[in-house]
């Protein structure tokens, strides 16, 4: 009887969470909140191709920590280039140092230029960007699609309750959205300008955000070949296990997948596999198999304590193939993790 009782207030909670409204030219501001602690703007973008240039970037805006950034590249021929977490100087909008995003149409078209160092080892080299995102549907917002209020209020209901856990789930209050498009532009790389055009992923998030209270997790997220948009992803906290999101979407249409497997289920052959296989509940009782084959890696340590794999990744969703990012992570304190084998 009280676990019962304790499902519906959590899904209650989690419904009126679900009613915001959020307006897409006030959403697409950077933002900030000082009397919040641990509170972050996150923004991240990736340009991916099946045989060429491919480059992940993430522009984070802490209150009470060092500004979070990312930017790495894989060329051809020279391998994976790039800088993490530099001290930069925080410009207006989007922007640390000389790594902006700039947007130009509220859901439709952003500029990411970057004209700077980066490194390979001790190797270093100029990089200038000059690209534009363009966007293939309308943004994907997680208040609407991807999770439901019962799917997450069962996860919270599980866990035991006291003061501290209620404190923690501040963190779960977050504005999050995706969405997919393509990336036009110039990379001039070693006095060369490179003409690119690049299938795009970009996501937006701000709420509360510490890494300590992460446990382990996995974003997948795939452009496929029939034009088919898809995120499946799962996170475990510290507070609270296995949140699971995921949708798949086409033309105008946007579905929240009915289950994705548990990580005990899903059974990775290592902490941070390299082809994964498994199969996700489209709908209830419709499964659908897919695989992963991890190809590019760029690996992040987020203030010393968590590790974030991303890889440019092939994608197989039911026998159609497709391209994305397949990132992973898990705690550095909790897991034995050895960086060098995992890429």
């Amino acid at each position: 009887m009280l676990q019962v009782l304790k499902d519906r207030i959590a899904i209650s909670m989690v419904s009126k969470g679900k009613k915001r409204l959020n307006i897409l030219s006030e959403m697409e501001l950077k933002h900030s909140n000082d009397s919040i602690k641990g509170f972050n703007d996150s923004s991240y973008f990736a340009g991916l191709s099946s045989d060429g240039i491919s480059f992940v970037s993430r522009l984070a805006f802490r209150v009470d920590k060092p500004n979070e950034n990312w930017l790495k590249i894989f060329i051809p021929g020279e391998g994976v280039w790039g800088f993490e977490n530099k001290q930069l100087t925080e410009g207006d909008g989007f922007k640390q140092g000389s790594l902006e995003y700039k947007c130009i149409v509220p859901g439709k078209k952003w500029a990411i230029n970057f004209d700077g160092v980066i490194e390979n080892g001790l190797t270093e080299e100029n990089l200038k960007l000059k690209l534009i995102w363009e966007s293939a549907y309308p943004i994907i917002d997680f208040d609407t699609v991807g999770t439901t209020a019962r799917q997450v209020g069962k996860q919270i209901a599980a866990a035991k309750w006291d003061s501290s856990f209620f404190n923690k789930l501040k963190e779960l209050k977050q504005v999050h959205y995706e969405q997919s498009g393509k990336i036009t532009g110039t990379v001039f790389w070693k006095n060369k300008n490179i003409e690119v055009d690049l299938k795009g992923v970009r996501d937006h998030s701000w709420g509360v955000r510490n890494w300590d209270d992460w446990d382990r997790h996995f974003w997948f997220l795939g452009m496929l070949d029939d034009g088919r948009f898809f995120n499946f992803s799962q996170i475990s906290y510290s507070f609270v296990k296995s949140l699971k999101a995921g949708f798949i979407c086409k033309n105008e249409q946007q579905k929240t997948v009915f289950g994705i497997p548990s990580f005990e289920e899903i059974n990775f052959d290592s902490l941070f596999p390299k082809k994964i296989r498994f199969q996700i509940e489209e709908e209830k009782g419709l499964y659908v198999p897919l695989s992963i084959n991890m190809k590019t890696f760029f690996p992040f340590k987020m203030d010393d304590v968590y590790y974030i794999r991303q890889a440019a990744s092939v994608f197989e969703y039911n026998g159609v193939k497709g391209i994305g990012i397949a990132e992973m992570g898990a705690n550095m304190k909790k897991y034995n993790i050895d960086i060098a084998s995992t890429c």
